[in-house]
């Protein structure tokens, strides 16, 4: 496992939180990083967020849970970066750390750099309603 999670999450109609976690290399060069999410309700459409800045805003725009990432927040939605957690609940996407997405385009991570990493996913909320949720916040420094 590489990273250092941070940020609590919510619990989710599971009444089990999100976790998000990594596994790989932190070694830039090696280009070799895994983000997972657990914990999330069984087929449940989600995707990976990313960002250098850490913040903390609850219930986003009506949203359940805690939003975990500040500043400029770059959405991984591209072909295959939307996913279902299937019957386990679980997301798992490798990154192309040369293709970090960002609200201007794709940027590369660098050695020396912080980036942080959260799940966001769909939710049932009270009442039957679907709601959007997020999973804690995973920052990992790359060398």
């Amino acid at each position: 496992p590489i990273g250092t999670p941070f940020c609590t999450a919510v619990p989710n109609s599971t009444t089990y939180a999100a976790r998000t976690r990594a596994c790989g290399n932190e070694i830039v060069a090696i280009n070799d990083v895994t983000l997972i999410a657990r914990g999330l309700p069984q087929n449940s459409f989600g995707f990976f967020i990313a960002s250098t800045t850490q913040g903390f805003t609850q219930m986003p725009g009506g949203r359940v849970g805690n939003l975990c990432l500040g500043g400029q927040i770059g959405r991984y939605v591209g072909p295959g970066q939307i996913q279902n957690s299937g019957s386990n609940g679980i997301l798992s996407l490798s990154l192309d750390l040369t293709q970090i997405p960002q609200p201007t385009g794709f940027v590369t991570a660098m050695a020396g750099e912080n980036w942080n990493f959260q799940a966001w996913y769909r939710d049932i909320g009270s009442g039957g309603s679907a709601v959007s949720n997020f999973s804690n916040g995973l920052s990992v420094t790359f060398n």
